[in-house]
C-alpha cells in the first residue's frame, strides 16, 4: 500500500491542532528521522547478540520481520481512514480497535499500546544509564574516572538513571507535539549511525580476536576462539522477539503520521525508513557476530575495547552518543503516550496539570528502570509480550475487520499473508514471554 486513497487531503497548515493539541507539524524529512530515531538505537545494539542466540539464519529473520512489520505498519495507518461512521480520520490506535470491535477492542489496544510505549521508554532509560556509567565513570572506567573520585558506596547505575530521567524531563514537558522534536530526532539518528560505524570498524580491526579482546571480567576464564552456529531452535523465539522490538515503532505510527504536514507521504517515508533500518541492522549483526560469535554481549558495545588508550576512549565516546540517542528518542515515545490523555481530558492541556502528568510518567519509568536494570531480558520481554500484539496481530485483525465492515475486497494472497503474520506473532510472542520471564527471574537472583 503505497498510498492512502481514503485520505482526501494530505495538506495541513504548518501550525494546527493535532490530536487536540496545537503545535508545529513535521515535514517528510523530519518524519523520516523520527521513524529512524524511534526504531533504531536499542534494537540495533541487541542484534549481534540476537544472531548469537538464533544462529546465522536469524539474519534472514531480520529481513523477514522488516518486511512483515513494514506491511502491518501500512495496514495500521490505512485503518485510521476506515472509520465506519464516516470519512473522518480516527484519532489513534485505540480508536481503531474500538471501530473494529467496540469497547473491548478499545481497551485491548489501550493495554498493549500504552504498555509498549511505557516499556520501551523504560528500556531507553536503562540503556542510557548503562552507557553513561561506562562512558563517564562510576564502575572503574569512563572518561571522568581519573578526574573525578566516584564514591564506591554510591549506586552509580541508579544515579545515572536519575540523571537520564532529569535530562529527558525537559523536552517531554516543554515540547507539546512530535513536530517540535525534529532536531532531537535528527541528532539521535546521527548518533546511531556513529555507533554502527564504530561497531563495524572494531569488528573488522579486532578480527580474529584474542584473549585480550574478549572483555571477560573473570580472571579464571580460559579463552578459546569464538564459535558460530547456523541455527538454534531453542533460542530462535527469543531472537524473534528481540528483532520485533528492533522494528517495533507501530505504537507511535498513528501519532507520527498525524503530526505530518503531508500525511499522504507516510507510506513512502516508511519504506525509506525500513530500507535504511534493514541495511544498518544487517551490517551491524553480521560484523558483530562474525567477530565475537558465542561470546557476543548485549548490547554489542560491551564487547568493544575498554581502558584509557585511544580505542577505549573512542568506545567511551560512542557509548555517550548512544546514551544521547536513546534520550532523544524517549520524548518521542512519551509524547505519543501522553498526547491521547491530553486529547481525551482537556484538564491536562493546561500548563500546570500537563507538567504534573508528564513529570509523573517520567518518574515512573525512572523508578522501574532503577528496579529492573536488565537490558537484554527486559528488551525481549517487552518485545514478546507487547510488541508482537501491537505490531503483528492487531494491525492485521483490525484492518481486515474494518475493510469487511465497509465491504472492501480482501484478496486471497493477502488473507494468507495476514494469517501467517498473526500466527507468527502469537506463537513467537508466547514462547518469547516464557523465556524472557525465566531470564528476568535468573537476573534478579
Amino acid at each position: 500500500m503505497d498510498s492512502l486513497p481514503l485520505l482526501e487531503s494530505g495538506n495541513k497548515p504548518a501550525s494546527a491542532a493535532v490530536n487536540g493539541v496545537a503545535g508545529q507539524l513535521a515535514s517528510t524529512s523530519a518524519t523520516l528521522f523520527q521513524l529512524l530515531c524511534t526504531m533504531a538505537g536499542t534494537g540495533i545494539l541487541q542484534l549481534p547478540y540476537t544472531v548469537s542466540q538464533g544462529g546465522w539464519l536469524a539474519l534472514g529473520l531480520v529481513v523477514l520481520v522488516g518486511v512483515m512489520t513494514n506491511w502491518t505498519g501500512k495496514l495500521l495507518i490505512q485503518s485510521l481512514y476506515l472509520n465506519p461512521a464516516g470519512y473522518e480520520r480516527l484519532p489513534g490506535y485505540p480508536e481503531i480497535g474500538e471501530a473494529a470491535f467496540g469497547r473491548f477492542g478499545y481497551f485491548f489496544v489501550q493495554f498493549f499500546h500504552k504498555s509498549t510505549l511505557f516499556g520501551v521508554s523504560t528500556i531507553f532509560l536503562v540503556l542510557a544509564a548503562k552507557f553513561l556509567l561506562e562512558g563517564l565513570g562510576g564502575d572503574g572506567e569512563g572518561i571522568l574516572n581519573h578526574a573525578v573520585t566516584f564514591d564506591p558506596s554510591v549506586d552509580w547505575t541508579s544515579a545515572w538513571t536519575l540523571l537520564s530521567a532529569g535530562c529527558v524531563l525537559f523536552p517531554v514537558v516543554y515540547y507539546r507535539t512530535l513536530g517540535e522534536n525534529h532536531v532531537l530526532s535528527l541528532l539521535g539518528a546521527m548518533s546511531t549511525v556513529l555507533a554502527i560505524l564504530v561497531v563495524v570498524f572494531f569488528a573488522i580491526y579486532l578480527n580474529p580476536i584474542g584473549a585480550d579482546d574478549a572483555n571477560m571480567d573473570d580472571d579464571t576464564y580460559v579463552f578459546s576462539p569464538p564459535t558460530h552456529k547456523l541455527l538454534d531452535f531453542k533460542l530462535f523465539p527469543s531472537a524473534f522477539s528481540a528483532i520485533v522490538l528492533s522494528f517495533g515503532g507501530a505504537a507511535t505510527f498513528p501519532t507520527i503520521e498525524g503530526n505530518m504536514k503531508k500525511p499522504h507521504h507516510f507510506s513512502k517515508t516508511l519504506n525509506k525508513a525500513f530500507a535504511i533500518l534493514v541495511f544498518l541492522y544487517l551490517i551491524t549483526a553480521v560484523a558483530g557476530y562474525y567477530t565475537w560469535g558465542d561470546i557476543t554481549f548485549s548490547p554489542i558495545l560491551c564487547n568493544l575495547p575498554r581502558g584509557d588508550d585511544f580505542s577505549g576512549r573512542v568506545v567511551q565516546m560512542t557509548k555517550l552518543f548512544v546514551a544521547f540517542h536513546v534520550m532523544s528518542a524517549y520524548p518521542i515515545l512519551m509524547n505519543a503516550l501522553v498526547s491521547e490523555v491530553e486529547c481525551k481530558i482537556p484538564f491536562f492541556r493546561s500548563t500546570i496539570p500537563r507538567c504534573i502528568e508528564r513529570t509523573t510518567l517520567v518518574g515512573l519509568t525512572c523508578l522501574i528502570a532503577i528496579k529492573v536494570p536488565f537490558f537484554g531480558p527486559l528488551m525481549t520481554f517487552i518485545g514478546a509480550g507487547c510488541l508482537t500484539m501491537i505490531v503483528f496481530v492487531c494491525p492485521v485483525v483490525f484492518n481486515f475487520r474494518l475493510r469487511a465492515m465497509k465491504k472492501m475486497k480482501i484478496g486471497a494472497m493477502e488473507k494468507v499473508a495476514g494469517t501467517i503474520v498473526v500466527i507468527a506473532g502469537l506463537v513467537g510472542g508466547s514462547i518469547g514471554v516464557a523465556q524472557s520471564t525465566t531470564d528476568l527471574i535468573n537476573a534478579f537472583k
